[in-house]
C-alpha cells in the first residue's frame, strides 16, 4: 500500500511525533510512505495535488485548507484522512476571541469530506464527530526505548530542578506563574527552574537556567529535570492539547505537576504519577511534597513511566494506527 502524509513542515512537533516516527513501522509492514510538504507556490501545489492519485490514502496533517485547495485535494485522492492534535477549529490562547466562524467552517468542510479522522484525544474527537462518524482516537505517542528511564541511584546533588520544555509560543503558560516559582524558592532554596526552549524569561528570586532547545540534546535535558511542569490556561484551545509535554517528562521517569485541563486529567493520576494544580496553593503544596521527598519523586516517577509505557508508547500505538488505516482502505 502507498500512503502520503501532507504536512506543513518537517520540523513541526506534530509531524515528528504523529508522522515521521511511525514510518519504520509502516515500512516494516510493506507500505510505501511519502511525507510531502505543502508548497506555498500555487503551481507547485497543483503539481503536488495531481501526484496524489498514485497513493491509496492521503493523510492531511492538521492544516485547514481553503475551499480551492480542498477541492483539488479531494478530486485527486482515492482516500483522505485528516489527522489533528490541536483544537484547530479555534484560535489559539493568545487571542481574546478564540471562536472563529472561518476556522470552524474550514474544519467542518474538511472533516465532513474526509474518509477517516484521526483525533489526538476525546475532546478533539467530540468536535469532529459532529461532522463525521468515522473518527478514531490516536494519541500522540512516545518511543519509550529512545527516552530511557532516569537512574535515581546515581543522584548525589541535593539541588532539585523544576523543568519545563517547549517553544516560544507556549512559554507564556510558565511565565505567568513567575510569582509561584519565586515563592517556591523562598520556601525551598535548593531549587532552580530550568527552561528548555527558544525564548526565556527571568524570575525575581528563583534561579533560572536557560537552555536553547536542541533536538539531539532533548532527552539529556529531560534527564536533568527532577520535576516536570505543565501549567495551562483553561480555554477552548488548551483543552484540545494532547499532553505531549507530560508524556515526555513521564517517559524519562520523573513525576509531573500540571494544570488539570483537557487530557492532562486523564494522563496524570494525582498522588500516583504526579499532581494536579488549579491554583497557587495547589502548586506550592505539590512542589513541596516532591521537593522534600526524593523517595516520593522516584516512586511517582516510576509510575509515570509505567503510564506512558502501557498507554502512550509508540510500540503499542503503531500497530493500532496501521490496522485502522488498513481496515478503512479495505472497505473502499
Amino acid at each position: 500500500m502507498k500512503i502520503a502524509f501532507l504536512v506543513s513542515s518537517l520540523n513541526n512537533p506534530s509531524t515528528k511525533f504523529r508522522v515521521i516516527q511511525y514510518i519504520p513501522y509502516f515500512e516494516k509492514q510493506g507500505w510505501e510512505v511519502k511525507v510531502l510538504i505543502f508548497p506555498k507556490n500555487l503551481l507547485k501545489r497543483i503539481h503536488l495535488f495531481f501526484s496524489l492519485k498514485n497513493f491509496d490514502i492521503v493523510i492531511l496533517q492538521k492544516r485547514l485548507l481553503t475551499l480551492l485547495n480542498w477541492k483539488l485535494l479531494k478530486s485527486n485522492s482515492k482516500l483522505i484522512g485528516f489527522d489533528f492534535d490541536d483544537a484547530v477549529m479555534f484560535r489559539d490562547y493568545l487571542r481574546k476571541k478564540q471562536k472563529s466562524f472561518i476556522r470552524k467552517q474550514k474544519f467542518a468542510r474538511i472533516v465532513k469530506g474526509s474518509d477517516i479522522i484521526l483525533a489526538g484525544n476525546h475532546y478533539l474527537k467530540n468536535h469532529a464527530i459532529k461532522y463525521n462518524r468515522n473518527v478514531f482516537i490516536v494519541p500522540t505517542s512516545i518511543d519509550v526505548e529512545k527516552y530511557r528511564q532516569r537512574n535515581y541511584s546515581k543522584e548525589s546533588d541535593n539541588r532539585v530542578t523544576l523543568g519545563w520544555i517547549g517553544s516560544s509560543s507556549t512559554v507564556f503558560y510558565l511565565e505567568r506563574l513567575k510569582h509561584i516559582w519565586d515563592e517556591a524558592f523562598n520556601r525551598y532554596p535548593n531549587t532552580r527552574l530550568k527552561i528548555v526552549a527558544d525564548n526565556f524569561f527571568h524570575c525575581d528570586k528563583m534561579p533560572v537556567t536557560r537552555k536553547k532547545w536542541n533536538y539531539d540534546e532533548e532527552i539529556s535535558d529531560l534527564h536533568s529535570f527532577d520535576i516536570g511542569l505543565m501549567p495551562l490556561t483553561d480555554d477552548l484551545w488548551s483543552q484540545g492539547k494532547c499532553g505531549f509535554k507530560l508524556l515526555q517528562y513521564m517517559a524519562v521517569g520523573i513525576p509531573v505537576i500540571c494544570s488539570p485541563v483537557g487530557i492532562n486529567k486523564k494522563i496524570v493520576k494525582p498522588g500516583i504519577n504526579g499532581f494536579w494544580a488549579e491554583n497557587e496553593n495547589d502548586w506550592l503544596d505539590s512542589l513541596g511534597k516532591l521537593i522534600k521527598n526524593r523517595a516520593l519523586r522516584e516512586t511517582m516517577g516510576k509510575e509515570a513511566f509505567n503510564t506512558v509505557n502501557e498507554s502512550y508508547s509508540l510500540g503499542a500505538w503503531a500497530p493500532r494506527l496501521i490496522s485502522i488505516l488498513e481496515n478503512n482502505i479495505s472497505k473502499c
